[in-house]
């Protein structure tokens, strides 16, 4: 059985004893509703709240921008791999305590932590991944550097060094200039043919993750990326986001095409040596001349499908169950426990009722409609678990304080 908010509404007015819309109008009741859903939820954060998100987790990167796919994210519960590989349960550990093992490149156990900043919301991976990553160019040698090719004629590229001042990885990364008059195509385009790589692995799977430095983002549209045997066999794929579906930034963006959404021209083989690649920055007609782009950390690596599982503090949906909602706003929307434990719709109307009371000045009966809505959640509370889990600390050692426990003589 399922249940709209008109149930509710139905106990609503029973205790209000009123169903008329005289001292309480219907959009009044909604509200009051709504309060009284989110109150459950900020007392209860159990099961029938938890939602889940599939992630694509891919070796080398770690952090994950789920601000707008997760945007009812409350608390983290868990994460898992798929159903006969989920050997040992990840652990839930703070930000900061994961942010220094990525940076010391270090797995203790496999873990997860949510991340806020700067208004968006990021979930936090460090576990051993299922599929090792393949390094395509770490932009490490000079003498590979030189293998890389601006083109000058078809495109504004021009330039290409090896530049040790900043990269991402490693101690050095590609950098290349544009000069907007040189072909007006309104693209800068780098090229490289003498690689020699076998990706029958990723063939239709993988996904090419390369960092890229941008100066000015202002103009800059989109992104190509073309891999195959030759100039005249390859695949290509385009993206006009970042890794996580987030605008470009001025700064270092992590750029992934994947080959599952990629074009084939000719007839590229994997199995023989890969060895061409063309890189291409679109931007618009206002573009200026524009020096130190860098490319730097660029792999390959197939992901693994994980599963998050997350509180949400979306209240309910429409009729559909399509329409996530932060607020009812109509009689037949369905409430988040509908169809789970109807038997909340008690605690959650007590409560609206409550709410209604006080707003009436009736303090009183404010006070009793309150002290039975918790009753009913009290009851609630013995029956269903959470599945919540608070973070872990590990303990590490900073060295030994020699001083502590010594006797001072006198």
């Amino acid at each position: 059985m399922s249940i709209t908010i008109a149930s509710i509404i139905t106990n609503f007015n029973t205790y209000l004893g009123d169903s008329s819309n005289d001292r309480v109008s219907a959009a009044e009741r909604l509200q009051y509703i709504t309060e009284g859903t989110v109150w459950l939820q900020e007392e209860l954060k159990n099961d029938h709240q938890v939602k889940t998100y599939d992630l694509s987790y891919l070796d080398t990167v770690n952090y994950y921008r789920v601000t707008t796919p997760l945007a009812d994210l409350l608390q983290g519960s868990d994460l898992r791999r798929k159903i006969g590989e989920n050997v040992n349960a990840m652990a839930q550990k703070s930000s900061r305590e994961l942010a220094e093992e990525i940076a010391q490149s270090t797995i203790g156990d496999d873990s997860w932590s949510i991340e806020r900043r700067d208004g968006a919301t990021f979930l936090v991976v460090n576990a051993a991944p299922k599929f090792n990553a393949t390094m395509v160019d770490d932009f490490e040698s000079s003498t590979l550097i030189a293998n890389w090719v601006a083109d000058t004629t078809g495109s504004d590229a021009l330039n290409v060094t090896l530049d040790v001042n900043r990269f991402t990885h490693g101690s050095s990364s590609l950098n290349f200039d544009i000069d907007v008059s040189q072909s007006a195509n309104h693209k800068a385009v780098i090229t490289i043919d003498d690689l020699s790589y076998s990706l029958s692995s990723f063939e239709g799977t993988g996904v090419f993750l390369l960092d890229f430095d941008i100066p000015t983002v202002d103009t800059i549209s989109g992104f190509n990326l073309i891999w195959g045997n030759d100039s005249s066999n390859y695949w290509t794929a385009s993206v006009t986001t970042d890794l996580d579906g987030s605008a470009f930034v001025t700064g270092c963006n992590t750029l992934g095409f994947e080959w599952s959404a990629a074009s084939q021209v000719g007839t590229p083989v994997t199995t023989s040596a890969v060895n061409y690649f063309a890189f291409t920055m679109n931007y618009a007609a206002d573009q200026v001349d524009e020096t130190d782009y860098r490319i730097d950390n660029f792999r390959i690596a197939n992901p693994e499908d994980l599963k998050f599982y997350y509180v949400s503090w979306d209240v309910g949906t429409d009729t559909t169950g399509a329409t996530d909602r932060l607020a009812f706003t109509a009689t037949t929307d369905i409430p988040f426990f509908s169809g789970q434990y109807d038997q909340y719709k008690y605690a959650v109307a007590h409560m609206a009722t409550s709410l209604a009371f006080h707003n009436l000045r009736l303090k009183a009966d404010a006070a009793t409609e309150e002290s039975l809505a918790y009753r009913a959640l009290s009851r609630a509370r013995k029956i269903f678990p959470s599945s919540i889990t608070t973070e872990i600390k590990s303990f590490k050692p900073h060295g030994n304080n020699l001083t502590v426990g010594k006797r001072r003589n006198s």
